[in-house]
């Protein structure tokens, strides 16, 4: 039977103590982060026949764990190169870390292309990987998972498209279900009754709707309307006061909060249409999602005293600090993904745990660069978010990340 264990962390490298993968369920192995000790047992009745019959005696070598072998598939050419380098990198930093002498990763070009994916995801089978790490993409990731499913192997792929979840494939990139609804429940706690959602006409904007419309609905929360808009042109300023007049009543504000699901630059744009048509941040609070975890976003004008959930910087800053001291560079904000993927599997293989469905869908979770994490039964990643506000220029955290998932009711 699974139980809830406390979480440990691990010193690596000159005392550097990093939140790295590891299981919190009673499955746990007795110590997963000391090194693989191969077997000294002897055999004498072995060596006893070789001196009967007068041979010479050979010394009898410990059996050598077998290796784990699992294949991670990234564009380390064309499209997204740069991305997948880092994420590359990242991921052999974790197998450096975690002194992983008995696992094998196994890197695979995608080259930036659903054909490139699907023949790497067979090399890579071939090859006798026991796990698929990525792809980055998301038609990437649909083209591996009938070749994983094939072969009978779970992919965990880093996209942020839902519908790459399938009965054998887990999607670990950053969704905004748990960006979303973990931002409602802070705003309810501030007071926030009634809020309204600005989303894209795409699949992040699709997934965002139907998690607002469902939280509002489990919270008991009034919507303020949903605005969905184009993309590529963006929000007009006739669709900012359309939803506004929609909700606007004598002497009173349209709704306490706007969720505004849009890359930062975007979100920068939008906030000041509605200022500009009469709803500024002093009387609507913004809301972002984990499309705003990035430095420049901070920077933006219209979205100081903005909030937004997303994994706990606090958690990542000796990751980046390291990555930067091994590779003389910045690690792009997809690069965590890739470490605590290859970090759990790491654990696991040292567990003797197979990578199965059933072991992956672990309801305690894991814990990593990014917080803790675990999957659902549908795919998709669940993560204990913090909560961030946007104060002069800076992302301040105002509510720190869940550690265990005994707040989300086990």
């Amino acid at each position: 039977m699974l139980r809830n264990l406390s979480l440990r962390q691990v010193s690596l490298f000159s005392g550097i103590a990093l939140t790295t993968a590891l299981l919190l369920a009673g499955c746990t192995p007795r110590d997963p982060w000391n090194k693989p000790q191969t077997s000294t047992q002897q055999f004498p009745n072995t060596q006893q026949q070789q001196m009967a019959n007068g041979m010479p005696i050979s010394p009898i070598q410990p059996p050598q764990a077998r290796a784990a072998k699992v294949a991670i598939l990234l564009p380390l050419s064309g499209k997204g190169s740069e991305t997948g380098q880092a994420m590359l990198n990242a991921a052999q930093l974790a197998v450096f870390d975690l002194n992983a002498t008995t696992f094998e990763l196994i890197p695979r070009d995608t080259m930036g292309t659903p054909d490139g994916a699907r023949d790497a995801a067979g090399i890579a089978a071939a090859d006798g990987a026991q796990l698929i790490l990525g792809p980055v993409f998301s038609n990437d990731a649909k083209a591996v998972t009938p070749v994983a499913l094939q072969r009978g192997l779970s992919t965990i792929s880093f996209s942020t498209d839902t519908s790459v979840a399938s009965a054998g494939g887990f999607v670990l990139g950053f969704l905004p279900q748990s960006q979303i609804t973990q931002a409602i429940d802070f705003a309810s706690t501030q007071g926030v009754r009634k809020i309204a959602l600005i989303a894209p006409q795409d699949a992040y904007g699709e997934t965002a709707d139907l998690a607002f419309k469902s939280h509002i609905m489990r919270r008991s929360l009034q919507t303020g309307g949903i605005l969905r808009y184009n993309p590529t042109t963006g929000t007009t300023p006739e669709q900012i006061k359309s939803l506004l007049a929609s909700n606007f009543q004598t002497g009173q504000k349209p709704f306490d909060a706007v969720i505004i699901a849009a890359p930062g630059a975007q979100a920068g744009r939008i906030s000041q249409q509605l200022t500009d048509a009469g709803a500024p941040p002093s009387a609507v609070q913004r809301i972002g999602t984990g499309l705003w975890d990035q430095v420049d976003v901070a920077r933006i004008p219209s979205l100081q005293g903005a909030y937004y959930a997303a994994s706990s910087p606090r958690l990542r800053e000796k990751f980046e600090a390291r990555y930067l001291q091994t590779y003389g560079e910045a690690a792009p904000r997809l690069a965590s993904l890739a470490y605590d993927a290859t970090a759990l599997a790491i654990v696991l293989s040292r567990g003797n745990q197979d990578y199965s469905r059933q072991t992956l869908i672990n309801p305690n979770g894991f814990s990593g660069i990014d917080g803790i994490f675990r999957f659902r039964n549908d795919g998709l990643v669940e993560r204990g978010m913090a909560i961030l506000q946007i104060r002069n220029g800076s992302a301040v955290v105002i509510k720190d990340a869940p550690s265990s998932f005994q707040a989300f009711g086990g």
